[in-house]
């Protein structure tokens, strides 16, 4: 088997949910010397919430070989005002805020549809990790990295997009949130249909002794930890 490419991202939502372990994540990727893509949470009632605790309190501690992404959370409800664009728009232009250009994307909840791709090229995202990031994987989508369909976005097309998606598995998602015993068996899955390994986490977990086992389980594979702007720009 090839030796597998591996980028670790981390949904940072803390703000909203009121315990933050980055410190924990930040030193556990040091010590183990790999890189993160750390996503940075926008939503549509309180755009700004994330990013300032992680200017406050967290930029400073991540090193600069790791990269900051965006994540964002749809607000599909009967209050909803924003349009989907304008909410991925308003992501770009609060990171811009702070000399931040994501070129990493994910959306909460697996949520990617057809007219997000086109205003995610428009704010300069090359690379989208949003399949396989909740638990039902959409049906007959790659496993592979794939330029999407700007009208089907979980298949191949033409788009200049990268869409990488995350480990899934049996409705399990590549995700350290439960614990590295219940991630193990999505790795092993995955890993036999592609050598690139995305994993996720969140913020408001402490995932930090899970990274570290997960990163010496996929060592003894002879893994390589890359940010996923650098893992698409050597596809």
């Amino acid at each position: 088997m090839e030796e597998p490419i591996v980028a670790l991202s981390i949904d940072c939502v803390c703000a909203i949910q009121g315990k933050c372990y980055s410190a924990q994540l930040v030193e556990a990727a040091e010590k183990a010397g790999v890189p993160c893509t750390w996503m940075i949470g926008v939503a549509e009632h309180d755009p700004m919430s994330n990013l300032k605790l992680y200017h406050n309190e967290y930029f400073h501690r991540i090193p600069a070989w790791h990269e900051i992404g965006l994540y964002i959370s749809f607000d599909t409800g009967s209050g909803n005002t924003v349009d989907r664009g304008d909410l991925i728009r308003i992501g770009k232009d609060v990171l811009k805020q702070y000399s931040i250009k994501p070129t990493a994307y994910r959306a909460a909840n697996g949520d990617l549809e057809a007219g997000d791709i086109q205003a995610l090229e428009d704010i300069g995202i090359i690379v989208d990790t949003t399949p396989g990031s909740s638990a039902e994987r959409p049906l007959n989508a790659p496993a592979t990295p794939y330029h999407p369909s700007s009208t089907h976005p979980h298949q191949p097309g033409d788009a200049k997009l990268w869409v990488v998606p995350v480990a899934n598995a049996n409705g399990v998602r590549g995700y350290l949130d439960e614990g590295f015993d219940k991630l193990k068996p999505v790795i092993e899955a995955h890993l036999q249909q592609s050598r690139i390994l995305v994993l996720g986490m969140h913020d408001c977990i402490d995932n930090a002794h899970a990274l570290t086992q997960t990163v010496h389980y996929l060592r003894q594979r002879k893994a390589r930890f890359v940010t996923l702007t650098q893992l698409v720009s050597e596809l």
